[in-house]
C-alpha cells in the first residue's frame, strides 16, 4: 500500500502547476507558512538516438533531378533496412524539389540553370551503440547530408519522476532548516508546484558531409551522461 502512495505521489509531481490542499479542515490562509524553492536532478546515459539524413541531387531539368533522387534514396533505403533493429524506425520527414538560378545579373532577369531536389529521411535507433555504424553506411549508400544524433530516454517519465522526489527532498530540507532556526515546526504542505529541464549534451547536432564517407576510419560517437532538472516551488505549514 505505502509502494501505491509513494507511486502516486511521484507521479503528480511532474504536473506544473500541482496544488496540495491541507488534509485538516483547520487551517486557514492566515496559518503560518515557510515558501521555498529548489532543485533536484538525476544523471542518465540516454539510450535512443534520431538521425535526419538528406538525399540530394542536381540536374538539368526537375524530372531528372527527382528520378536521381528516387534511384539514390532507395540504394539508401536498401542498404540502411538490413542494418536495422527489429525495433528501430526510418519514415519520410519531407520532399523538395526546386529551381537553382543563376548568379543575379541586373540586366536580365533571373535564369534557371538547373533543378535541385531533396528528399529527407528519419532514423530513430533503439541501441546507441551502433550509431557510428549506420552513419557510415548512410554516408556510402547515398546520404549527401547527415544531422544527428539527437539523444532520447526511453525512460524519461521514470527519471523526471525521480528529478523531482529529489527536489521535493531538497525544499523539505531547507524548509525544516529555516523552521528550526525561528522555532517552529513543519506540520504539512499547502501548496506545491514543479518543473522539468533536460540538460542537452554540446555534441548534438552534428552535421556529417558526404565527403566523410571517404575516409575508412569509422565515426566515433561517445554517448555521455544527461542531467534531468526539476525544480520544485513548495509553501510549507508551521507552527510553534
Amino acid at each position: 500500500m505505502q509502494r501505491l502512495i509513494l507511486a502516486f505521489l511521484t507521479a503528480a509531481l511532474v504536473v506544473a502547476g500541482l496544488s496540495l490542499l491541507p488534509a485538516q479542515g483547520a487551517e486557514t490562509s492566515s496559518a503560518p507558512t515557510i515558501r521555498v524553492e529548489a532543485d533536484g536532478m538525476v544523471m542518465a546515459i540516454p539510450d535512443q538516438a534520431t538521425l535526419t539524413l538528406e538525399v540530394e541531387t542536381q540536374a538539368a531539368t526537375a524530372v531528372a533531378a527527382a528520378q536521381a533522387n528516387a534511384r539514390q534514396a532507395e540504394g539508401l533505403l536498401k542498404a540502411l533496412k538490413p542494418a536495422l533493429g527489429p525495433q528501430d524506425e526510418v519514415r519520410t520527414l519531407g520532399y523538395r524539389l526546386m529551381p537553382v538560378y543563376s548568379p543575379k545579373d541586373k540586366s536580365s532577369p533571373p535564369q534557371v540553370k538547373a533543378y535541385r531536389a531533396v528528399n529527407r529521411l528519419e532514423v530513430k535507433i533503439m541501441n546507441v551503440s551502433r550509431l557510428g555504424a549506420l552513419i557510415d553506411l548512410a554516408l556510402k549508400s547515398g546520404a549527401s547530408r547527415i544531422n544527428g544524433p539527437f539523444f532520447r530516454h526511453s525512460r524519461l517519465a521514470e527519471l523526471q519522476q525521480q528529478a523531482a522526489v529529489d527536489a521535493l527532498k531538497r525544499a523539505r530540507g531547507l524548509a525544516n532548516a529555516l523552521a528550526q532556526a525561528a522555532g517552529l515546526k513543519i506540520k504539512g504542505i499547502k501548496e506545491l508546484s514543479s518543473g522539468m529541464r533536460l540538460i542537452i549534451p554540446r555534441t548534438q547536432g552534428i552535421n556529417y558531409l558526404k565527403a566523410a564517407a571517404k575516409a575508412e576510419t569509422p565515426t566515433p560517437i561517445q554517448v555521455g551522461e544527461e542531467e534531468i532538472k526539476a525544480h520544485v516551488r513548495a509553501v510549507f505549514l508551521v507552527s510553534p
